[in-house]
């Protein structure tokens, strides 16, 4: 199974894909989107890494997920896949 993170492919977002990078995430282009992939159980993106301003910070699951929030807060983004 694979988690999955779909942000907008816009120069805020960056930050979150270079995040997502250094926590092994893959990424691809998925239309107007970036797709962060990966097979770990769970993956945590840290917000204080990013630079982002929390209000960005909470935009970045408006793409879509694949797979369960196990907790959001204005530091950090823990994911886990469904079968986790």
């Amino acid at each position: 199974m694979t988690l999955a993170l779909y942000v907008l492919a816009v120069p805020e977002f960056a930050p979150v894909v270079r995040c997502a990078e250094a926590a092994g995430m893959d990424v691809r282009a998925a239309g107007d989107y970036l797709e962060l992939t990966t097979t770990a159980r769970e993956v945590v993106l840290d917000r204080e890494v990013t630079g982002m301003r929390t209000a960005v910070w909470h935009a970045a699951l408006t793409g879509g997920l694949v797979g369960r929030i196990v907790s959001f807060t204005p530091s950090t983004l823990h994911l886990s896949r469904e079968d986790a």
